[in-house]
């Protein structure tokens, strides 16, 4: 990665400066940028699995509640 300065004619002038330091942009490799940009993107599988597991508790807690009423309409008849 390397600091670069964007100047008023249009030219770059790249620099010696740390990252922690660089007020300009920071050019990095071609892969770095792509595996950041893969990190961040959401597909449609990531969608469907978040739909599943969402799908999925509404119907166990959903399960759950029912047994837990059944067990008290049972208790209560006792």
């Amino acid at each position: 990665m390397q600091c670069i300065y964007l100047n008023s004619d249009g030219t770059l002038t790249p620099t010696t400066e740390t990252l922690e330091q660089c007020q300009g942009f920071v050019l990095v490799p071609s892969h770095e940028a792509a595996s950041y940009v893969a990190s961040i993107e959401i597909t449609a599988l990531d969608i469907g699995a978040s739909f599943t597991w969402a799908f999925g508790l509404i119907i166990t807690f959903g399960f759950l509640s029912y047994k837990a009423k059944a067990a008290k309409l049972v208790i209560n008849k006792l």
